[in-house]
């Protein structure tokens, strides 16, 4: 069954993944939190290849990035959707900090095997636990999602 999506479920879709992750957050409930927090970034990287890509709007066009943040990141900068500034070097580092923490499949990683996988990747350790890496990642995510949502108004 297919289901065509627009830059508008995308938008919309990305932001309702975001505050779901802030619920999850708010319990606690990290792997899931960080989960939906990378899969809103996902959606609003998207969004804004939607919005500005008549190829893709029209079909004539696919986009073959998969779910690699970095990739989609980098079909909105071929678009020169960006112009060189505080919001690119804002939007360029936290996706790369977001990509390197988040994977499509973290949606089947129990909390302690995340928790085993940012531990060997440095992202917490003694001094800083889980829930301060997760809000984080959580800020970083909202941060990708308002400057995708100005770009998204251009």
């Amino acid at each position: 069954m297919s289901h065509d999506l627009g830059e508008s479920d995308y938008r919309i879709g990305g932001n309702e993944r975001l505050q779901e992750s802030k619920v999850l957050l708010g319990e606690e409930l990290f792997a899931g939190s960080v989960y939906l927090a990378g899969r809103a970034v996902e959606s609003i990287l998207r969004a804004v290849i939607w919005r500005h890509d008549s190829d893709i709007r029209t079909g004539s066009k696919s986009l073959e990035t998969g779910h690699n943040l970095r990739e989609l990141l980098r079909e909105i900068i071929d678009l020169g959707v960006l112009q060189h500034g505080v919001n690119r070097d804002e939007l360029f580092e936290k996706v790369q900090y977001v990509a390197g923490l988040w994977f499509n499949n973290m949606r089947f990683v129990p909390g302690k095997k995340l928790k085993a996988i940012w531990w060997q990747q440095g992202e917490i350790d003694h001094k800083r636990d889980m829930k301060r890496a997760a809000l984080e990642f959580y800020n970083s995510c909202v941060i990708i999602v308002r400057v995708c949502e100005a770009l998204c108004q251009k």
